[in-house]
């Protein structure tokens, strides 16, 4: 493999991740099936939906913030009800809680075109003031 990741914006295009805000304004990411990225049973490896439901969940936070904060994730709770083994896998996140120093997403992973529900997660993030040297383009984003 020659692809080299510099950062986690490049394991995403490496990944195929893309995203966009649907018209409920819940935000979402997909994750393509590709045989890098899938396990034995030709479904995408749980540590890559893991990686989705992470990513859909944090930028469904910066998209609800305003002004310079750091987000963080602090516990997520994942339950796979069955693997995506077709099309790609669509993680849908909605901001349940946004407080000063936390917020708790509802996030929803489906197989599609096919719609069936593949994964259901909650993610809780901590909210805090950036450290000093920390650049507003080093923050919020995914």
């Amino acid at each position: 493999m020659t692809d080299t990741v510099e950062s986690i914006y490049d394991l995403f295009t490496l990944l195929g991740f893309r995203e966009w805000t649907d018209e409920n304004g819940s935000v979402v990411v997909e994750l393509p099936v590709a045989p890098h990225i899938t396990n034995h049973a030709g479904a995408i490896q749980g540590g890559f939906i893991a990686t989705l439901v992470d990513t859909v969940a944090g930028r469904a936070v910066i998209g609800s913030l305003t002004g310079r904060k750091l987000v963080v994730t602090s516990d997520m709770n994942i339950r796979y009800i069955r693997g995506v083994r077709e099309g790609f896998a669509r993680g849908t996140a909605r901001v349940v809680h946004s407080g000063r120093r936390s917020a708790v997403i509802d996030i929803t992973v489906t197989e599609e075109p096919s719609g069936k529900l593949a994964t259901v997660a909650t993610a809780n993030f901590a909210i805090m003031d950036p450290p000093a040297g920390v650049t507003k383009s080093d923050l919020n984003t995914v």
